[in-house]
């Protein structure tokens, strides 16, 4: 049974050694040894093992023998299939969502937006992202589609961020994001589907032609 407390470390664990992978410091393939990581974050075993496993199941890390574990490197099946499920779930999640709107979930979008526009760190980059898309889907009030949705894109972020994509395509990720926010803002739903579904095949072609 882990304790609240135990909990609460995994998880600041979880979003420390997150940090670390999508801003470089650890490199795919590097070896994530618990002993070293337990120091450096001041951890105990116990929840670093958790974080670690929250990790795995992102798609962030990989079990290696019994007890270790290195940084995971994108496999170019697994991005297809992350953003093949994201093309029909997001959607989904959208659509659900559109009729529920306020002027408070598109003030929290735009928020992420705009902080996105000053931000060069690609994990801070991938966390706006992340707050953006949540803030449109949020008001579907389907919550096991959400946490589906949010594993799927930080996993993907993953990949986004190795490729540069995440960075170099900052511009065009905004300007698909805003045309994706007035179409919602609009209830125009026809149009923030379409919007929506270009933005994610897009993301996915500048991963392809990163990696070739």
């Amino acid at each position: 049974m882990v304790s609240d407390t135990e909990k609460t470390q995994a998880e600041m664990a979880t979003d420390r050694i997150r940090t670390l992978i999508l801003n470089g410091t650890y490199r795919p393939g590097q070896p994530l040894r618990q002993e070293a990581l337990s120091a450096h974050l001041h951890v105990s075993r116990t929840p670093l093992r958790h974080a670690l496993q929250s990790l795995a199941e992102e798609g962030l890390v990989e079990a290696v023998g019994f007890k270790g574990a290195r940084v995971a490197e994108p496999d170019p099946g697994i991005v297809h299939d992350l953003f093949e499920m994201r093309l029909l779930l997001e959607p989904l999640a959208l659509k659900s969502a559109l009729p529920h709107q306020t002027k408070l979930d598109f003030a929290k979008a735009e928020m992420a937006l705009d902080a996105a526009d000053a931000e060069g760190d690609p994990s801070k980059l991938s966390e706006l992202n992340w707050e953006f898309h949540h803030a449109l889907y949020r008001p579907s009030g389907r919550q096991t589609l959400m946490k589906t949705i949010e594993q799927l894109n930080r996993a993907s972020a993953f990949a986004e961020t190795i490729a540069r994509s995440i960075v170099v395509r900052s511009e065009k990720s905004a300007a698909e994001h805003r045309e994706l926010l007035e179409a919602c803002r609009n209830a125009d739903e026809d149009g923030a589907i379409a919007c929506l579904t270009e933005h994610l095949q897009l993301a996915y072609q500048d991963i392809q032609n990163k990696e070739h």
